[in-house]
């Protein structure tokens, strides 16, 4: 783990983006916020645990931001630098809250404070977000951190953002339209490796015509403007469905039982 850490910070240092986003699918992950059941969702939540997470990510000055905060937010438990050592991470402590909602809630009164520094990341207000294991000789804690108390009101964005295209009805057609609804809903991170994969094998199918590439690309840009993960970068997300669905129909997949 520390050999794959310290060549995620050689990435970085390096600017290799896609090296490091790489090497971190081989580190060890965690859900702080949370225990879950068996699946890493909001409905197998089982109880939080009083933790929020910070993410400072792209800062130059991460070492000393990270003694900054630390002294400065005495509700902070614990601060280390990221595994690239160019961000920050630390647990804030909170009540031992009972629903998702009451999370949002604090963890919005965490984004109005800490969203005026430089490379705050607001993106672990999902509480079932994975956060990748690191080391920091210089891992600054404290046994008698206070309690964050401030709540704020989240911007929670609308259930439906894209209208749904009108695709054909044929059984077939079904049947792709229900893998991509399976492999968009499960996405809650690392959002690119898992629409590449899913996206190119849809274009597998695509290529044996059990549904149009129009109708496939269509139905994965409206899964991608709807999931909560996703569309914070949706232009991207769905790029990547585009290119790899052309690019997977070179290599056509049958479905068990249907004529291809």
């Amino acid at each position: 783990m520390v050999d794959i850490i310290d060549q995620i910070a050689q990435a970085a240092k390096a600017g290799n983006v896609k090296l490091t986003n790489e090497l971190k699918t081989h580190l060890y992950s965690f859900t702080p916020c949370v225990n879950v059941d068996k699946y890493r969702r909001y409905e197998q939540i089982t109880a939080f645990t009083g933790l929020a997470v910070l993410d400072f990510d792209k800062i130059d000055n991460a070492a000393d931001f990270k003694e900054f905060i630390f002294d400065e937010y005495k509700e902070i438990i614990a601060a280390w630098l990221s595994p690239s050592k160019k961000g920050v991470k630390a647990f804030v402590k909170i009540p031992v809250v009972e629903t998702i909602q009451e999370f949002h809630q604090f963890y919005a009164g965490i984004t109005d404070e800490f969203e005026i520094y430089s490379g705050f990341d607001p993106t672990p207000k999902n509480a079932v977000l994975l956060l990748f294991i690191a080391y920091d000789f210089d891992l600054l804690t404290r046994d008698d951190a206070k309690t964050w108390d401030r709540k704020g009101k989240p911007i929670e964005p609308p259930i439906q953002v894209a209208p749904s295209p009108i695709i054909r009805s044929d059984d077939t057609s079904k049947i792709i339209i229900k893998m991509i609804d399976t492999g968009i809903d499960k996405i809650t991170d690392m959002g690119h490796p898992q629409v590449r994969a899913l996206s190119f094998a849809i274009g597998g199918y695509v290529a044996n015509n059990y549904i149009g590439q129009f109708d496939a690309l269509a139905y994965l840009n409206y899964k991608i403007a709807n999931n909560s993960y996703l569309r914070k970068g949706i232009a991207g997300y769905c790029k990547t469905a585009q290119t790899m669905i052309t690019h997977g129909m070179n290599y056509p997949l049958h479905l068990e039982g249907r004529d291809g």
